[in-house]
């Protein structure tokens, strides 16, 4: 009669940690939880131009950083979440999931020149950021809320739209499954 309790013991230990196995396989297959990809008309298609002067004065162009995965992401210095996001933006610049180029080409919305120059400044970061004082990137873009990201392909179209912040990890995620949908 003792042996009956150490058998069913057993056997919901095993049964505990069969479902655990799973659990953790699921979990480390998945999508991250905090990554919010959005629908928007633009998936699929070519980025909308962006020709406009960097924070240090020079033209930038979304169509010169062809060839390489660019995430076109749009901040403002006010906003908490870009805030967090910032590091991981300049960890991703140097990061080459599946040996695949990265960039990052910032546009600052909603604020000041000066503004947007003392955030990057103190976020050190090093990407390429354009103002957009009227708005028409971002309208382009359909943006409404920040931050807002789009993950543009080698060719220059549109293959995700992010809102929210992103880690370095999600986008390298990102970039490693459009490689793997390419290949």
């Amino acid at each position: 009669m003792r042996r009956r309790p150490a058998h069913l013991a057993r056997w919901s230990a095993l049964l505990v940690g069969a479902v655990g196995i799973l659990l953790v396989a699921v979990l480390a297959t998945r999508q991250p939880a905090s990554l919010v990809l959005a629908d928007s008309p633009l998936l699929g298609r070519p980025a909308p131009a962006i020709d406009a002067t960097s924070f240090s004065g020079r033209q930038v162009r979304l169509s010169s950083m062809r060839g390489r995965f660019v995430l076109v992401d749009f901040f403002a210095p006010w906003c908490l979440q870009c805030q967090e996001e910032a590091p991981q933006l300049e960890a991703f610049l140097y990061t080459r999931p599946g040996g695949a180029l990265t960039g990052v080409l910032g546009v600052l919305y909603g604020d000041t020149l000066a503004d947007g120059k003392a955030f990057q400044s103190a976020e050190g970061a090093t990407w390429p950021s354009v103002v957009d004082p009227a708005g028409m990137i971002a309208s382009r873009y359909g943006v409404g809320s920040l931050p807002r990201s789009f993950l543009v392909d080698p060719s220059g179209r549109i293959v995700e739209c992010i809102v929210g912040a992103v880690t370095a990890a999600e986008l390298d995620h990102l970039v490693l499954r459009q490689l793997r949908n390419r290949a």
